[in-house]
């Protein structure tokens, strides 16, 4: 296990894909959005560049702040996120 970051399964709805990634902890969920979305965009060419993305735990019904660190945010190992 890599102690920096975190194993999430990714599902991203607009595309109808699902990933296995690791984020890491030491970033704001907005940064990691930002990352997710370049990453997918550069996979796939077609995704567009979002600014009102936002992280969904498809489990709990949650909607991560953008201000708040992973570390912080309850995201572990096997969480269910979707990218919407």
């Amino acid at each position: 296990m890599k102690e920096n970051k975190v194993n999430i399964d990714l599902i991203v709805p607009a595309i109808g894909k699902r990933y296995n990634v690791f984020i890491p902890v030491n970033k704001t969920v907005g940064e990691v959005i930002v990352i997710l979305n370049k990453t997918i965009n550069e996979i796939i060419g077609c995704f567009p560049m979002n600014n009102t993305l936002v992280l969904f735990n498809v489990v709990d019904n949650v909607i991560y702040d953008y201000k708040m660190e992973v570390i912080n945010s309850g995201i572990v190992n096997g969480s269910v996120l979707a990218l919407i």
